[in-house]
């Protein structure tokens, strides 16, 4: 049903949970949203990132200073943090299905280029980054036009409900993983289907029956 797979990165190639705590720790004080526990932090995962925006107070003018903020401080996290394990045999094992497999995120291409130096994550035919916080249908739009392939035959791998969101308007499938930023129920209640247990588990998903699943087929329509 596909013959391309699109990967966001921070949350899902790589766990970056404690890399955004840290950040957020040093970045917060300077935009009203210090103080936060590992409570408040669950809290927060069962929401849009819109949601967690207005929870914490940021008023939006200032949301794009704070993102930029957040990017440069957890940089030096992410770079300490190995991709989740697993991923190196999954992509390749899909590789060797012949699919194509690539990386947009809306990090900044540089950290996924200093990133992917330190750890060469095999058989990557695309890295994109700099996609906007919400601008992530557009990229893929794009890039179903670059590759010259249906939306409908790209899957798009993500943990936030904006990549879900992403995804249907852009007419690609879309699948979850359960390690990321956003709840796993949260997920799922939004039409996500089960998220992933592990990277290993996409490869189950993809020769289970799962294509025929209706579920899915709304998913990516």
């Amino acid at each position: 049903m596909f013959d391309c797979l699109c990967f966001d990165f921070d949350g899902t190639l790589v766990d970056s949970t404690e890399a955004a705590l840290e950040a957020l720790a040093r970045v917060g004080p300077a935009f009203g949203c210090a103080g936060l526990d590992r409570a408040a932090v669950e809290r927060l995962r069962g929401l849009h990132a819109r949601e967690i925006v207005q929870t914490l107070g940021i008023p939006a003018y200032r949301v794009p200073g704070f993102v930029a903020r957040m990017r440069r401080e957890m940089r030096a996290g992410l770079l300490a943090t190995p991709p989740v394990p697993g991923w190196t045999e999954t992509l390749e094992a899909l590789a060797a299905r012949g699919l194509r497999l690539g990386v947009l995120s809306s990090n900044a291409s540089e950290s996924l280029a200093a990133y992917l130096a330190r750890y060469p994550l095999p058989h990557l035919d695309f890295v994109i980054g700099g996609a906007a916080l919400f601008g992530k249908s557009r990229a893929l739009r794009r890039l179903a036009a670059r590759e010259r392939l249906r939306p409908a035959r790209m899957l798009y791998v993500g943990d936030e409900l904006r990549d879900l969101e992403a995804a249907r308007a852009a007419g690609t499938g879309f699948v979850a993983v359960g390690w990321g930023y956003t709840d796993p129920a949260r997920l799922h209640a939004a039409g996500a289907g089960a998220p992933l247990s592990s990277p290993h588990a996409l490869l189950d998903w993809i020769e289970s029956d799962a294509f025929d699943n209706e579920e899915v087929r709304r998913v990516g329509s």
